[in-house]
């Protein structure tokens, strides 16, 4: 069969991470840092300008006009006069009636047929470096990879938070059911991990009992406008769904408990190819040499590997068997697939998209 490279995601005790952090390919930009120098999580390590998009305002349309030159005697703007959201560009009257006014702040750049073009501000961008560790590479213009060493779990979601917090793994006494005190409560400040799926009232109480952030397993979908407002950070490590979380995630966070980390709820951007993720900075020990993720490993037996989608989603397990051939699924599918042994006794053919390594 052919070579297949699964996705990875780790979930490390002790590993060597390289994050690359860079701007759009579209932006202009400095790097303020060199190689070899340290940064922190919210240092700035490059600023660029992202040049603004051109947006058609349809005024003749807006106010109902026969002619294109109707709407000259309404112009409150002309030509290479800078606009916002909020003082009007065309109406009888600028204080009270009908008014138009500009989607975006910008520069007006032509007035013709009808439509008034608005040139948009150009975007600044701070890109900041995410992690704590050192520089290894910089792309003149573009960006740099920040090197560093300690132990990283990746989730699949964020609400585009960070927090720098001590791990507190929930209890037997329900995060939503603690009581609070002229102290606050025992979650105060920290990162709670859970291992269960989240609900509106776990949301609701991390929010009351000013947790820094959130680790849980999984989500319902319909919680995601919700959960983008809260004001600490949140990772989800399964996806969404009821998943709860898979043991190897679970004993990483026990063994990090009490420990300080970063947490960075990254939210998908056009400009980075990251995912969301927990960090904490560790020196290794004396003869001990910090795992370092392969872009090229391949699916091999003996692999520890996760599955995700179908009737086993959310499990781990190990690759046993690698067919040669593509096996027949009760879907009907005819897929490339690998037998998992998922216990003692239990085995089950997965499709190879369906696997991840978990390291």
């Amino acid at each position: 069969m052919n070579i297949f490279y699964p996705e990875q995601r780790p979930a490390m005790r002790l590993s060597v991470i390289r994050r690359e952090v860079a701007l759009p390919e579209e932006a202009s930009g400095v790097v303020a840092v060199t190689v070899g120098q340290r940064v922190d999580v919210r240092d700035v390590v490059a600023r660029g300008l992202v040049p603004g998009r051109f947006v058609v305002v349809d005024a003749q349309a807006f106010f109902k006009l026969k002619r294109p030159e109707d709407l000259t005697p309404l112009l409150l703007v002309n030509v290479d006069d800078e606009v916002d959201e909020i003082k009007p560009i065309a109406g009888q009257d600028s204080a009270r009636g009908r008014r138009l006014f500009s989607p975006v702040a910008g520069r007006v750049a032509a007035i013709s047929e009808g439509n008034i073009i608005i040139e948009q501000l150009n975007a600044v961008i701070d890109l900041e470096a995410g992690l704590r560790g050192q520089v290894a590479e910089v792309y003149n213009g573009r960006g740099i990879v920040v090197e560093a060493t300690g132990a990283r779990i990746q989730g699949v979601w964020g609400n585009g938070g960070r927090a720098i917090a001590v791990i507190a793994n929930e209890g037997q006494n329900a995060l939503e059911n603690t009581s609070i005190d002229a102290l606050g409560s025992r979650y105060s400040n920290t990162v709670v991990v859970l291992r269960r799926p989240i609900t509106e009232d776990i949301l609701d109480a991390a929010a009351t009992q000013g947790v820094s952030a959130l680790v849980a397993p999984s989500m319902p979908y319909s919680l995601v406008e919700l959960a983008v407002l809260q004001p600490y950070a949140l990772i989800l490590v399964e996806g969404f769904g009821a998943a709860r979380m898979n043991r190897g995630m679970s004993q990483v966070f026990q063994e990090l408990e009490g420990l300080q980390v970063t947490v960075d709820a990254s939210q998908p951007q056009v400009w980075e190819a990251r995912r969301p993720e927990v960090v904490m900075n560790v020196q290794p020990r004396q003869n001990e040499t910090p795992a370092r993720p392969s872009p090229n490993l391949t699916l091999r037996s003996g692999m520890s590997v996760r599955i995700f989608g179908g009737d086993h989603s959310g499990m781990l397990g190990t690759v046993v068997n690698l067919p040669n051939e593509p096996l027949l699924l009760d879907n009907g599918l005819r897929v490339p697939c690998a037998l998992v042994e998922l216990t003692g006794t239990q085995r089950a053919a997965v499709p190879l998209a369906n696997l991840e390594v978990m390291g």
